[in-house]
């Protein structure tokens, strides 16, 4: 939490960051313009509940955005292959495993991770989706029907 608050102090950004329960955030419904969730939503108790609890707090046209690892948990899923962004991943773990991370224990941390993705690198995929909350339907003029069958 200190380092993402730093980060965004750095880039000049007001911003508020929280640490919660997937499934009761705690936040005001509709309050959450967007939503990230990173490599956590398949370890959620009640994955049921996490994904109700990220749309009741994303207001109208709120962006979710969700990673995890193939997408066994989810049902309806079309997912399309990104050789670039799988590049991409690969470059940053090789990178990782290659710093002298000194004495600071974050780096030693991301130093340990880039080393273990990359003995399972080819045995998982990370998949990322995005949701946008829906808009509220417009509102109907005065004397408008809905028609229902």
């Amino acid at each position: 939490m200190r380092q993402a608050r730093e980060q965004a102090q750095r880039l000049g950004r007001t911003v508020e960051f929280r640490i919660g329960d997937l499934g009761a955030t705690g936040l005001d419904p509709g309050s959450a313009a967007a939503a990230l969730c990173v490599d956590a939503i398949q370890f959620a108790p009640q994955q049921d509940a996490a994904y109700r609890e990220l749309r009741r707090v994303l207001a109208p046209g709120g962006r979710a955005v969700l990673t995890c690892w193939e997408p066994a948990s989810f049902s309806h899923v079309e997912v399309q292959e990104r050789p670039g962004w799988r590049a991409a991943e690969r470059a940053m773990w090789e990178e990782a495993a290659a710093l002298s991370p000194g004495d600071d224990p974050a780096l030693q941390s991301f130093h340990d991770e880039g080393a273990r993705s990359l003995d399972t690198f080819t045995l998982l995929r990370r998949v990322m989706g995005t949701a946008t909350a829906p808009s509220p339907a417009p509102a109907r003029t005065n004397g408008e029907r809905r028609l229902c069958r």
